[in-house]
């Protein structure tokens, strides 16, 4: 499992998509009636995308770049970050537990998808003294109070860590990037030349979740 990024290339065309997947186990008797039972909490991904080009000239090294992390994945077999564009910023609400530690998710309706991926926010490189409404800093408290943490953190694995137990029912408000956790679908991987030093790649496949592993 490495935390290495999917390269970002400006070949990416629009028509991404994203199907949640469950794993749900159906028998049916012979008078139809159904049982079921639900073996996932939260769903997989599947996350298909193309690339309308992919350039090999004037110093770019994009097909390079590509066919170089499938490669150096395996195929499928290592898994990975994926930023997806569009879908990669959360914010939440924290309720205090008397704890010093939480979860942070995304809000899908009404359902609170924990993440497993987060880019790391550290409150030791800032300082701490500086909490309220006008702040460019990305936590904030409900009611209008001040936040005078001396020291927080938003870690890689989700978590965000206070120096301070929050009290029972206080609220505070998180937000940052996730990433979704993926691994490649297949073991082969086609790419296209349809031009001197252009190519393509018509389908790449991922599986994901917003978990910590895949």
């Amino acid at each position: 499992m490495s935390n290495v990024l999917f390269p970002e290339l400006p070949g990416l065309e629009w028509d991404l998509s994203k199907t949640p997947m469950f794993n749900t186990k159906i028998m049916t008797s012979i008078n139809g009636r159904e049982l079921r039972a639900s073996f996932q909490a939260f769903p997989k991904y599947e996350i298909s995308m193309s690339f309308a080009f992919l350039r090999e000239s004037k110093g770019r090294t994009e097909l390079q770049q590509l066919e170089g992390f499938y490669t150096d994945r395996r195929g499928s077999f290592d898994s990975f970050l994926y930023k997806m564009p569009d879908d990669n910023q959360f914010t939440c609400t924290i309720v205090g537990d008397g704890s010093n530690e939480y979860q942070v998710y995304k809000q899908v309706g009404q359902t609170k998808q924990l993440l497993g991926n987060t880019e790391p926010d550290l409150s030791e490189d800032r300082d701490p003294l500086m909490w309220d409404r006008d702040s460019t800093k990305r936590m904030w408290g409900s009611e209008d109070q001040l936040l005078w943490f001396t020291r927080f953190g938003l870690n890689a694995d989700g978590t965000i860590s206070f120096a301070q137990p929050l009290a029972v029912g206080q609220e505070v408000t998180v937000s940052g990037t996730y990433y979704y956790r993926c691994r490649f679908k297949d073991d082969e991987q086609q790419y296209t030349n349809f031009m001197s030093k252009l190519w393509k790649a018509s389908k790449i496949e991922l599986i994901g979740t917003l978990g910590n592993k895949i």
